[in-house]
């Protein structure tokens, strides 16, 4: 059930991130290597915190659950 939660904050965040650099990718007087440089850029960063949110998610299932102090 939490890696629904984590799926659906992405896809809502993905949808916000377009919807604002929209005007960015739509202006025609930006040069298109720029905007495919920022795209890259954006694409990249993406796929970092994807691998780091799923590495987490593997190792908090390996340890288990901690022990709780009285």
């Amino acid at each position: 059930m939490n890696d629904i939660g984590i799926i659906i904050l992405g896809v809502v965040v993905l949808g916000l991130l377009g919807f604002g650099c929209r005007g960015f990718f739509a202006n025609a007087d930006i040069h298109l290597a720029l905007r495919m440089a920022v795209a890259a850029i954006g694409v990249g960063v993406l796929v970092l915190v994807v691998r780091m949110v799923r590495a987490r998610l593997n190792r908090n299932k390996k340890e288990g659950p901690g022990e709780v102090e009285k």
